[in-house]
């Protein structure tokens, strides 16, 4: 049965629109009762207050073999005595790509911000780092270790604010687009030399999301036109 993809311990992500602003969280099931579904977040910091009772959420959980989303309303949410998110068990589930936006390859400035579990800056000044790749939903980091302030370390959920310069692009974008947004990491890589992360946007505004994704369709116009795109296989 599909209602058997909220089993306990399976991770959901959960998207609500607050003030035309996007907001998005990592959780896993916890407990699963014929008509809710309650969930404990794993992304760090106080994100249980930006969930209102009776508030529509969509929801995405990710599979080996694909993704599936679904639509739900908020029953509660609570922070103590422990962060919880209670929703309505969805009706149906509906298949779709596990990438929900379109990809490009760049390489981009950005700079990086990591936040403590209470929403504060670990760091005094922004590392400046690159982005190998962006879409409307996220980005690719790399970090090269020697830029990395000593005794801080990235993890799977942490928080961080990312400023990143997207370059000009001919007539559409002439000066480029500058994206501020709130994010969390939600894979982490390492070897010798670098640092590699893919983050999720968890806090982004709707229209300035829009104009990301104007943003990668017409890099890629560019890129077919000088010949240098490339299918990924």
């Amino acid at each position: 049965m599909e209602q058997d993809l909220l089993r306990r311990g399976q991770r959901v992500v959960l998207e609500t629109v607050n003030d035309d602003r996007i907001q998005r969280h990592t959780f896993v099931v916890d407990l699963v009762l014929p008509q809710q579904v309650f969930l404990t977040p794993l992304t760090e910091g106080d994100i249980v207050s930006v969930y209102k009772p009776q508030s529509s959420v969509r929801g995405y959980i990710p599979t080996p073999v694909r993704a599936y989303q679904f639509e739900s309303v908020l029953i509660q949410s609570r922070k103590e005595p422990t962060p919880l998110v209670v929703i309505a068990l969805p009706e149906k589930f509906i298949p779709v790509q596990r990438r929900r936006f379109f990809r490009v390859k760049a390489l981009l400035r950005v700079q990086v911000v990591p936040l403590s579990q209470e929403g504060e800056p670990l760091v005094q000044q922004p590392i400046e780092v690159y982005g190998t790749d962006v879409n409307a939903g996220g980005v690719r980091l790399r970090i090269d270790l020697r830029k990395l302030p000593k005794g801080l370390h990235f993890h799977e959920h942490q928080r961080m604010k990312l400023t990143i310069l997207l370059p000009p692009v001919e007539n559409r974008f002439p000066s480029g687009l500058e994206v501020e947004a709130v994010s969390e990491v939600v894979w982490v890589h390492q070897n010798r030399r670098a640092l590699h992360m893919g983050v999720t946007f968890t806090s982004i505004d709707r229209r300035l999301q829009e104009r990301i994704v104007s943003w990668c369709f017409a890099y890629q116009c560019r890129l077919i036109r000088l010949g240098l795109w490339q299918n990924e296989v």
